[in-house]
């Protein structure tokens, strides 16, 4: 018991030292990412997209925000694919970058399948991203309900490294804020491809798409349009 007691004490002392003593962590005034994303880049055509007023509300007033839908060309809706790109940079509460699978449950998404995996970017930088197949139902015109599937592809990008990992990120946060006197402004891009190929054309704004195909088309929009908004970083 004293030797435990001693060993209690001697870490405790540490840690109060090692606050102690330790400089100031910068704040991370300067993000790891551009908040602009182009209106075209390669075959996808950009339309401004909505930030709702309860996305607004619910993170904390310094974060910043920013959306596009990217499209390929078609004359109709129906004729097109569609991707939703939201890059969210946090402000100095770190409740602004959270675990996405928190808000899409309460969103009413169920996820089905997750997965990480690499992907390669037209710079020829190299990182993982999370992938979540998540779906919900979905209420037609006619009264019925199908399931609604999607696809939604995210990762995190502090000042200097990428992660698809919230635990990672929190333990980089922590390790970065001791030894590198460094505090990361994280920022966390996301894009939503709804899988199609269940829904006829007109009922959904899209033509038919397989969950593949989807996931494809995904990584395709992240190989050219990350490069715009995203230096290189170190993958974690």
């Amino acid at each position: 018991m004293i030797f435990r007691s001693t060993i209690i004490m001697v870490l405790a002392a540490v840690a109060v030292f090692a606050c102690r003593f330790s400089p100031e962590p910068s704040q991370g005034e300067e993000s790891g990412v551009v908040m602009s994303l182009p209106s075209s880049i390669g075959p996808f055509i950009g339309e401004p997209g909505e930030v709702s007023k309860v996305e607004r509300e619910t993170l904390p007033s310094d974060t910043e925000m920013t959306r596009m839908i990217y499209h390929t060309a078609g004359a109709r809706a129906v004729d097109r694919d569609a991707l939703t790109t939201t890059i969210v940079l946090s402000g100095t509460e770190r409740r602004s970058i959270h675990r996405p699978e928190v808000c899409l449950t309460g969103q009413g998404w169920s996820i089905v399948d997750a997965q990480t995996m690499p992907v390669t970017l037209a710079d020829g930088q190299e990182f993982s991203v999370r992938d979540l197949l998540i779906e919900k139902p979905q209420l037609l015109e006619d009264g019925s309900r199908k399931n609604l599937r999607a696809h939604y592809v995210y990762w995190f990008v502090g000042s200097d490294v990428t992660t698809p990992s919230h635990w990672t990120r929190m333990w980089l946060s922590s390790r970065d804020s001791i030894l590198r006197n460094v505090n990361h402004r994280w920022a966390y891009p996301a894009i939503l491809g709804l899988v199609t190929d269940n829904f006829e054309p007109a009922a959904i704004g899209q033509k038919k798409r397989s969950s593949d195909e989807t996931l494809d088309l995904i990584k395709r929009l992240i190989h050219e349009l990350a490069p715009k908004f995203q230096p290189k970083k170190e993958d974690r």
